[in-house]
């Protein structure tokens, strides 16, 4: 990342399905709007469904409702630089912080990350979170994907990666 102005907090978290995932995130999306943080969203495996039924269940405010059904949760190709740098800037208009949730396998993230680093490195005074979503089923090397993040989200939210995982040692750590 060349822009010192920008604050990139790169956070990773595991689910095992569908409604996993959805219950995992939703918490975090809900205070995120109350703190006028916009959500971009790049999934290779759409969510809206269960977006909508969590939703119908919950107790939220209407207007929160509405905002979070308004994100765009359905699958996507990977999204080209140009079209995610459009989005990124329209949701930075009128907000300094912003939120992606990424979600597919190791390789969709891998170049949805790319295209979104590249988007962002010319951004000012901006503080983003990238929310990468694997499903644990599908990868077999957790530690080297908690070695590219420095947060993890769960149900009870965005944590450091050692409060989650006790005996985790980061690489840097594992060097001193």
């Amino acid at each position: 990342m060349k822009n010192s102005e920008i604050k990139v907090n790169r956070v990773c978290g595991f689910y095992v399905n569908d409604w996993h995932l959805t219950t995992m995130i939703l918490p975090h999306i809900n205070k995120s709007i109350k703190e006028n943080k916009h959500i971009v969203t790049i999934m290779e495996k759409g969510i809206k469904e269960q977006i909508e039924e969590l939703l119908s269940k919950m107790n939220l405010n209407k207007n929160t409702q509405e905002e979070i059904l308004n994100i765009d949760w359905t699958s996507k190709s990977v999204c080209k630089y140009s079209r995610v740098k459009e989005e990124i800037e329209e949701k930075l208009k009128d907000s300094k912080s912003l939120n992606i949730i990424i979600n597919g396998t190791k390789e969709y993230i891998e170049i949805a990350n790319k295209n979104m680093y590249k988007a962002i490195e010319n951004l000012k005074f901006k503080e983003i979170t990238i929310i990468n979503c694997y499903e644990i089923t599908k990868e077999s090397n957790i530690k080297e994907i908690l070695s590219k993040h420095e947060f993890v989200i769960n149900t009870s939210g965005i944590n450091k990666i050692e409060e989650v995982f006790k005996d985790y040692k980061s690489q840097e750590k594992i060097a001193e």
